[in-house]
């Protein structure tokens, strides 16, 4: 079937060119992270056209990242990474910033001038109160926004006064520390998680699964209250998702169907159906991992 057939609207990738420079600069710092991002680094500093204040996280790169930021301009710190939380608490606590208001990016992600202003508007607005802005991305995959098979919106903390945000590690990825005052924005980043192609992302998320599998072994992703399926809050709804889904049987294949039919990523063609796959790839990742940690250790009983 051909791939136009799927697609009964056209879907609009908001692709981001790089914002002017506004005469008076935004108060936000931009911190990106890196490791070997030399292909993906242009990109994402040319979204960052706005900023006066741009900063790189290094954790490691041999492939030119670093010369390339610094021939940009770019203040470049280094720091061996650990986890996504504790490379961004160390990031707040460790780089000295112009400003309070701090936007985290990953190298092969773009802003918009879309969002460029909302950011503006919304801290000028915001209370003492507010720690952060949980803000949505656009996943992208062949230059084709996932719109329904990556689950949009899915929210990332991203923009935070950095005197009062910490993140904890959780999966993964990380979260803002409990109790934290947060409200939302409704512009997205782009996401081009795809932009290396389908090997680098395999390996990457075969370490984003131990890490998962990690977490359930140890009991952390398992905590689940059937409450927050109902919870009036599109975070913690998708916790409590993720959660449940961690006690499915043939996770795998529900996790196909569920992007497929679910989440209508049929209607997003060739790539949701193609995202369908890598996700149920993913999972089977996660399971293969949990059979290694629950395994016996060589030498036991259990394992002669």
């Amino acid at each position: 079937m051909p791939e136009f057939c799927f697609h009964p609207d056209p879907i609009d990738a908001g692709t981001a060119s790089p914002a002017e420079k506004p005469t008076t600069a935004l108060p936000v710092s931009v911190v990106i992270l890196t490791l070997n991002e030399a292909d993906n680094l242009p990109g994402v500093l040319d979204s960052c056209a706005w900023c006066d204040d741009i900063a790189v996280l290094d954790s490691g790169s041999i492939d030119g990242t670093v010369e390339l930021a610094e021939a940009r301009g770019v203040k470049v710190y280094h720091h061996a990474f650990e986890s996504f939380g504790k490379q961004r608490n160390w990031a707040i606590e460790n780089i000295p910033l112009k400003h309070d208001w701090v936007f985290h990016l990953d190298a092969d992600e773009h802003f918009t001038d879309a969002l460029v202003d909302e950011v503006g508007r919304r801290i000028a607005q915001a209370s003492d109160e507010v720690a952060g802005f949980p803000v949505p991305h656009k996943l992208m995959l062949h230059d084709r926004w996932l719109r329904r098979a990556g689950g949009y919106p899915v929210y990332q903390m991203r923009l935070f006064h950095k005197k009062r945000m910490r993140f904890i590690d959780h999966g993964h990825g990380q979260r803002e520390a409990p109790d934290t005052v947060t409200e939302k924005l409704v512009e997205p980043y782009l996401h081009f998680a795809f932009s290396k192609g389908l090997e680098p992302w395999l390996a990457k998320h075969n370490r984003y699964a131990r890490l998962e599998a990690q977490e359930m072994t140890s009991g952390g992703g398992l905590e689940f209250r059937l409450g927050d399926l109902f919870s009036g809050q599109a975070i913690q709804r998708r916790r409590a998702i993720k959660a449940l889904a961690y006690r499915m049987p043939f996770r795998p294949k529900l996790r196909w169907w569920m992007v497929v039919l679910l989440q209508r990523g049929l209607l997003d063609g060739r790539s949701g159906l193609t995202y369908a796959t890598m996700m149920s790839t993913y999972e089977q990742m996660i399971d293969l991992h949990l059979r290694d940690l629950r395994a016996p250790a060589p030498g036991t009983a259990a394992g002669k």
